[in-house]
């Protein structure tokens, strides 16, 4: 029997959900123990990491390290560090996906540079991964997640809650005749107050058609002006969805701090501060709203461009980097060119085109025509948005001129391989 990990094709799925007060209690619960979990990790390295500087000059730290390596062993040990966690209303899967996020924290710090993991703090939003659990039995293989109709799941400690999700998409993934399993479960709730489940589906068989070859390429440039401009000439504007919110969230943003300064001259916890917590939800729902809408533009136009073409390439930007520059940042973040990438990336593998991601660096300084590169004085600065080439004397559009560059750049990937 093949494991999800093993199966060929992944998707994910998100519903929402309608908890009762009880399930809303449990949910509580495990985001606490998701969060103590991970915080217990995180002092005990921390505090190993100290002592180890002053073991050899204090021998008598050796025996505390030997301690802390045990508290942050398996789930047992762990569990003995908070006896708490052996509570009815536990998950245990909860602790075992803490203890693993705890670690693809340090992958990611050694292989990509995102920091060392750090304490997480008690917010408004919720959040715990549990997983789906299958059994062998005489009718056939039996699962503690399972959607029992179109509007209700069987959750593990949850037991039975309903949802509100596409009737569609959630009769399709019934109807599927091949092996289809899920694998794990986030259970969260937002800002707002909303309850959502994100479910993380393998199968053998793919769960999308692949699209028909229409035997076109593009190179894509991702910038702020425009938010993509390819290889032929065409572009999709940049739509700016926090900038056309910006006075509306300024004005809810404004409210909630005189709320906040208010409640605490009275000495008010701000749990029980009714008017507070009200536009505190109303800034929350505009954040959301911005974002909905800018997620769905960038589906629109990412699915357009898959369909459309055989082969797309794009910049791997180091987003991260270039928000460093505090004058440009609110700009980036809200043009997203992150999650454009991913939209891109993942779309083309579910419908079967080929998208790469190549090293971004002079692909505006270089002449797509004779290959010739702009140095020294001659190098192009923001301003500059069309240009003529000093060797060829081709002139060209700054941007266009990028993505014939990024597509010429990407073919060669492609071919190299």
């Amino acid at each position: 029997m093949r494991s999800s990990a093993e199966m060929p094709y992944h998707i994910g799925f998100k519903v929402k959900i309608y908890p009762s007060n009880e399930q809303k209690r449990l949910i509580a619960v495990n985001d606490g123990v998701n969060r103590s979990v991970y915080n217990h990790l995180v002092a005990c390295n921390n505090e190993k990491y100290r002592l180890s500087k002053m073991v050899s000059f204090v021998p008598a730290y050796r025996d505390k390290l030997d301690s802390l390596s045990n508290m942050t062993g398996p789930a047992r040990n762990v569990k003995n560090a908070l006896p708490y966690l052996y509570g009815k209303d536990v998950d245990e899967q909860a602790i075992a996906n803490a203890m693993k996020n705890y670690s693809t924290a340090w992958k990611n710090q050694r292989e990509r540079h995102t920091g060392v993991p750090a304490f997480k703090r008690k917010s408004y939003e919720l959040s715990y991964q549990t997983n789906a659990h299958y059994r062998k039995t005489p009718d056939g293989l039996k699962c503690n997640v399972r959607f029992e109709d179109i509007r209700h799941v069987t959750l593990p400690k949850l037991g039975r809650i309903r949802i509100g999700a596409s009737p569609k998409i959630l009769k399709a993934l019934r109807e599927r005749t091949c092996d289809t399993r899920i694998s794990s479960i986030c259970i969260s709730r937002d800002s707002i107050g909303e309850y959502w489940a994100s479910f993380s589906i393998a199968s053998e068989e793919p769960f999308y058609e692949t699209r028909p070859k229409t035997g076109k390429m593009h190179g894509i440039d991702l910038n702020l002006l425009e938010l993509v401009n390819a290889s032929d000439g065409s572009s999709s504007e940049n739509r700016r969805y926090r900038r056309q919110m910006k006075k509306k969230l300024s004005k809810s943003q404004r409210k909630q701090s005189r709320m906040y300064e208010h409640a605490k001259k009275d000495g008010r916890s701000l749990k029980t501060s009714t008017n507070y917590q009200e536009q505190r939800r109303k800034t929350a729902y505009i954040h959301r709203k911005v974002e909905r809408r800018r997620t769905d533009y960038l589906h629109v136009l990412s699915k357009r461009e898959v369909e459309n073409q055989d082969f797309i390439a794009a910049e791997d930007l180091k987003v991260r980097n270039m928000m460093k520059n505090h004058n440009l940042a609110g700009a980036i973040a809200d043009a997203a060119w992150s999650k454009f990438l991913t939209m891109l990336q993942y779309k083309s593998v579910l419908f079967g085109k080929t998208f790469i991601l190549v090293p971004p660096s002079n692909t505006t300084q270089i002449c797509s025509n004779c290959g010739y590169i702009m140095k020294g004085d001659e190098h192009l600065t923001l301003k500059d948005r069309s240009w003529v080439c000093p060797q060829c004397k081709t002139l060209h559009e700054r941007d266009t001129n990028a993505a014939i560059n990024i597509l010429n750049r990407g073919l060669q990937i492609a071919h190299a391989v």
